[in-house]
């Protein structure tokens, strides 16, 4: 099967900084809690048209 074209979904977790039990987000600073689905959910709230 070729994949070529299709473009890979970044690994959330490398977009967020664990501190204690929570994580932080690299790109705002928002506090996000680390249970999904708050991690895929924020992130794709960044890639929204309106999001930050």
């Amino acid at each position: 099967m070729d994949d070529a074209g299709t473009e890979a979904e970044p690994d959330v977790m490398e977009l967020l900084d664990r501190v204690g039990e929570s994580l932080v987000c690299r790109v705002c600073g928002s506090l996000v809690a680390s249970t999904d689905p708050y991690p895929r959910a924020h992130w794709d709230w960044h890639e929204t048209p309106n999001g930050a």
